[in-house]
């Protein structure tokens, strides 16, 4: 898969990733509890459900809170709500800008090192021409692909 095609798929994640839902998707209280609060099921009829004891309920919720929840825990609470249960990734910024600033970061090591000779040479790049040459150093990182991208 060339660039171009990676940038669409990255695209088309990024509208899915960041659609209105995401805000609906997180809840500092845990889910389990308000989920089963919300269909007015106790704590003891959620353990009958899912076939664990009620003080067990209780420290899965609180653990769900602090964030040490296994997923097969989750799946269990998730079938004795009968629901289906999921989970997922969101980037901090898209995923188009992640790669992007990748690309930036080993430009500017590359950078450094010619730019670095060229002044010992005397023939340094103006301003204008250093920022013209990083774009295009960008580009040329992003459509190159090589596979120690992320390494670096």
């Amino acid at each position: 898969m060339n660039y171009w095609d990676k940038k669409l798929m990255r695209e088309q994640l990024d509208k899915r990733l960041t659609s209105s839902l995401i805000s609906l998707l997180q809840s500092d209280h845990g889910w389990i509890k308000l989920l089963r609060e919300a269909l007015g099921m106790s704590t003891t009829q959620l353990a009958k459900r899912v076939g664990i004891d009620q003080s067990r309920i209780s420290r899965l919720e609180n653990a769900e809170i602090d964030g040490d929840l296994k997923l097969s825990s989750l799946k269990k609470i998730a079938e004795g709500l009968n629901m289906r249960f999921v989970y997922g990734f969101i980037p901090q910024s898209s995923l188009e800008d992640l790669v992007k600033e990748q690309a930036r970061k080993i430009a500017q090591k590359r950078m450094g090192r010619v730019n670095h000779t060229m002044r010992l040479e005397d023939q340094e790049l103006t301003m204008e021409e250093k920022a013209k040459a990083f774009d295009d150093l960008v580009l040329k990182i992003l459509v190159e692909d090589s596979k120690d991208f992320w390494d670096q």
